[in-house]
């Protein structure tokens, strides 16, 4: 996940900031390739809609409705609209204060009955909660008993300072965008920073990986694969609203074959595949739907105070995603002047031609425009499909 924050005039909308084959295609504003159809219907398919999101200050942010339930019960349940959909991150966070101080979730516990607590990286800060066991429903699909996040928790207010100090704090809906985050990236397990806190002092721990914050996805009875990010095509000057599908599974259904898309695959322990971009090569690249712009590497291209990028005219540039298999394309993009497409689309929430410098120097970012009008297949690190073993990206 990564977001920028600024102004909009007039709204006052915030944009918020992760086989074989060759050839190439056109992305973001203007392409001429069709648009793949998008699945509407089945048990594996949740409606996901990007628009300003529960707290108006959201843009190119992906939203689908998650409900959690007590481990084991059908009645201690809650339902959670506008968590953002994340292929650059793995498990279910929900803020605190998106839950009604009525549903109680049980806390994760270490052997000596400690609650677990997680400080959880973004790119753009942190978030600090106790770790909770729940099953998780989206559309027909459940994971049960699995440990997810609750974001803001006053039960453990404060994180400690080697968490604080890895970047912002977002722990409230206004801060963090959406009222959770539901990681459905190419791994299981989220590797983060554990701690319990034994009378408010708070030490790090290694936790199982059992214990760890999970893709959901992993552990469903069925489509537990991967996932299909499917949003149609935006104009060059944006849209209000858009709706679009986050289908379960690669290959278990009907609905959710790979048809004709290329396989990536992505570095085992990291994730990342190459994108090379004006001449230069960067290694630590990918393909992330938590990221509201294309961020990369161009001095060349002037900034907005808003930190996003803005040409005096509108750019088509080109970049070549290769993955560990050697499999590689050109894509076609292009980036707009963001001052000028927010003044003019005051209640715009999905831009396919918003980018951002790249704050680092060995990786490219392809966020969020880069799935509108291309059907983006993530599946999950170990887990077999009809493409061979996660993990990779298809499109």
């Amino acid at each position: 996940m990564r977001r920028l924050i600024a102004v909009v005039p007039v709204a006052l909308l915030m944009a918020l900031g992760a086989c074989g084959g060759g050839g190439s295609s056109d992305l973001g504003g203007g392409g001429t390739t069709p648009a793949p159809p998008i699945v509407t219907s089945g048990s594996n398919v949740a409606t996901l809609t990007v628009d300003a999101g529960p707290a108006e200050n959201s843009v190119n942010t992906p939203f689908v409705t998650v409900t959690v339930c007590s481990p084991g019960s059908t009645t201690n349940c809650q339902t959670v609209d506008h968590i953002e959909v994340d292929t650059g991150s793995y498990g279910l966070r929900i803020i605190s204060s998106a839950l009604a101080s009525t549903f109680v979730l049980p806390f994760e516990m270490d052997p000596s009955n400690n609650t677990i607590v997680e400080c959880t990286v973004f790119a753009d800060g942190i978030s600090w909660g106790p770790v909770a066991m729940a099953d998780v429903q989206v559309t027909g699909e459940t994971a049960s008993n699995i440990p997810i996040q609750i974001i803001g928790s006053a039960a453990f207010a404060t994180p400690p300072s080697d968490c604080s100090s890895r970047g912002a704090t977002e722990d409230t809906v206004g801060t963090f965008g959406a009222n959770g985050i539901l990681g459905v990236g190419a791994f299981v397990q989220d590797d983060g920073f554990y701690y319990t806190c034994p009378q408010e002092v708070c030490g790090a721990i290694e936790p199982t990986l059992a214990e760890e914050v999970s893709n959901p996805v992993a552990f469903f009875a069925a489509d537990n694969n991967g996932v299909i990010v499917e949003l149609p095509t935006v104009p060059a000057a944006g849209s209000a609203l858009l709706t679009g599908s986050l289908v379960f599974g690669i290959g278990t259904e009907s609905n959710n074959g790979l048809g004709s898309a290329t396989i990536y695959t992505l570095d085992p322990d990291t994730g990342n595949l190459s994108i090379t971009f004006n001449g230069s090569t960067y290694s630590s690249s990918f393909i992330d739907s938590g990221s509201n712009a294309n961020y990369f590497v161009d001095a060349a291209i002037p900034v907005c105070t808003s930190g996003f990028f803005c040409p005096t005219s509108p750019l088509s540039l080109s970049a070549t995603i290769t993955g560990i298999n050697a499999a590689s394309n050109s894509f076609t993009f292009s980036v707009a002047n963001a001052d000028t497409l927010f003044d003019s689309n005051t209640s715009g929430v999905a831009f396919i031609n918003l980018a951002a410098p790249e704050s680092e120097s060995d990786s490219f970012d392809f966020g969020l425009p880069f799935f509108f009008n291309v059907n983006v297949f993530t599946a999950i690190a170990g887990q077999s499909t009809p493409g061979g073993t996660g993990p990779y990206v298809a499109f």
